[in-house]
């Protein structure tokens, strides 16, 4: 038995370590009836980050930012859910965006009709 365990522990001290990729950040936004929150978004350039946005309002909603996704490296996976640079997120309903931000200010809006009107609209620093 101490033979084996003896051989166990040495099998588990040779082996090499298996490296894992860094967990990409998340960046969590609600949408609800006219306001970001938070309105004010920060996010590392380059690192790999997963935008996680929830609508809790019981209408639809968009994530626009043109500029940001036109700069940002779009992970494949994540490629169809933005469009003309935005995101439409239904109803009581969340979406997961994987990307990786480049640096700048960037603007942010909702544009269902009046909504950024109404103050549905924030921006997102990337440093």
């Amino acid at each position: 038995m101490k033979t084996l365990l003896g051989f166990a522990i040495a099998l588990a001290a040779a082996s090499p370590a298996v490296s894992q990729a860094p967990q990409p950040a998340t960046v969590s936004v609600t949408l609800s009836n006219f306001k970001f929150n938070p309105a004010e978004l920060q996010m590392q350039a380059g690192v790999p980050t997963v935008l996680h946005l929830v609508n809790t309002a019981s209408g639809g909603h968009n994530f626009t930012a043109p500029e940001f996704f036109a700069a940002a490296k779009i992970a494949p996976a994540s490629q169809a859910l933005v469009r003309e640079g935005k995101i439409e997120v239904p109803k009581h309903s969340a979406l997961d965006v994987t990307l990786t931000p480049v640096a700048g200010k960037y603007s942010l809006k909702c544009t269902h009709m009046l909504h950024s009107s109404f103050g549905m609209n924030g921006s997102i620093t990337v440093h």
